[in-house]
């Protein structure tokens, strides 16, 4: 008797259909006003889910530029974001204004560049202002 082999394109799409998360993730890009301390090192980026807190001692990303694609994880959670700056001492700002990226399931909106204002943090001077958040 011979066997049936599934052929693997076939068993993919099975996967992808009973999973509809896995494989799926979005790229963020966020761009932000430059802190004004002289003496900036570079920056980070936070990210949370809806509910979570952050976490300061893992950022998402390090950089020297005002601006950084991120890649989340999951199309279907809702994340909010926020950017420090730091400097060569290795202080950190307090938060910039935090930003929301809705969820592919809000149809609401999927944008946001509202929340709280900027902070101002010791040692790596004040807070960054998040003025652009794409996501695709």
């Amino acid at each position: 008797m011979k066997e049936k082999n599934t052929p693997p394109l076939l068993l993919f799409i099975l996967i992808s259909l009973l999973f509809p998360a896995l494989g799926w993730a979005m790229d963020v890009t966020l761009a932000w006003d430059p802190n004004t301390d002289g003496n900036v090192a570079g920056y980070r980026v936070f990210a949370r889910e809806e509910g979570e807190a952050y976490n300061y001692n893992h950022p998402e990303l390090e950089c020297t530029d005002t601006q950084a694609t991120v890649n989340m994880p999951d199309e279907y959670e809702s994340y909010y974001f926020v950017v420090r700056a730091f400097d060569s001492d290795g202080n950190e700002s307090g938060d910039s204004n935090e930003v929301y990226l809705a969820s592919a399931y809000d149809t609401d909106s999927s944008l946001d560049n509202g929340g709280s204002t900027a902070g101002s943090g010791g040692g790596g001077g004040g807070g960054c202002f998040i003025g652009t958040l794409i996501g695709d």
